[in-house]
């Protein structure tokens, strides 16, 4: 464990990044080593375990309170069983949360049917897109038909047509860029993974690639490395840097 606090007879814990069963455990055996409670919040749920607490009691009711179950301070004692009454309050909040998330995916689904209807009329009026390596671009569709791949390459495609589609209207890729690789987000669950794949596909292969590779280079550098990107003709991977950032 990290960063103990000792604070009115009880020794305070750090635990962040950990695990809450192996927490509950070493807070058990720091509890027996130093005779003094242990208290430590995880997940919004304060807990507090003693030397001789029942590391599964603990869990359970630190499970409940996430739920909602029941309040948000857990131990050191629980009751070893629930009663009756305990079980039917657990089950009829799980019943009220369980309706909740449903109309929160009813919400949501209703959200990217409305999204997806709005792009694709958009598209109905985009050109294709327009290529400045026709055979590049079809080597990268035959190299990505499994399923992973040919959502990258179609995930590509309607956001460049969305993109000439807008610049047709008169603006500037670098000023529409950002929202249309959003709106071109509809079944595929775009990570920042996918997302540098597709603009490296795109600066190879599409009429307006260069100037979407260098906007995308200097938009998600950290420091100057995007500027060294648009030296060398690469394309920087935003998944890397975003992991490498933390």
């Amino acid at each position: 464990m990290q960063n103990l606090y000792l604070c009115r007879n009880r020794i305070m814990v750090d635990v962040a990044g950990a695990d809450i069963t192996a927490t509950i455990d070493e807070a058990i055996r720091l509890s027996a080593h130093e005779n003094l409670p242990v208290i430590f919040e995880f997940n919004g749920v304060n807990v507090t375990v003693c030397a001789d607490s029942d590391p599964k009691l603990i869990y359970r009711d630190w499970h409940r309170a996430l739920k909602g179950y029941i309040d948000k301070n857990v131990g050191p004692y629980p009751n070893p069983v629930l009663t009756d009454k305990e079980k039917a309050s657990d089950a009829r909040i799980e019943g009220q949360n369980e309706r909740r998330r449903q109309r929160r995916l009813e919400r949501y689904e209703a959200e990217a049917r409305l999204r997806r209807k709005k792009v694709e009329a958009k598209l109905v009026n985009a050109p294709a897109i327009e290529l400045a390596d026709e055979d590049g671009w079809q080597k990268i569709k035959e190299n990505n038909k499994n399923v992973y791949g040919a959502a990258v390459v179609s995930y590509a495609e309607r956001w460049a047509r969305l993109m000439q589609l807008e610049m047709a209207n008169g603006k500037c890729l670098e000023d529409v860029a950002e929202t249309t690789s959003q709106e071109a987000n509809l079944d595929e669950d775009i990570t920042a993974f996918i997302y540098g794949c597709a603009v490296s596909m795109l600066a190879h292969c599409w009429k307006y690639g260069e100037r979407l590779r260098r906007w995308h280079n200097l938009k998600y550098q950290i420091g100057n490395e995007g500027e060294k990107a648009n030296e060398s003709g690469s394309v920087l991977n935003p998944a890397l840097l975003f992991f490498g950032s933390k």
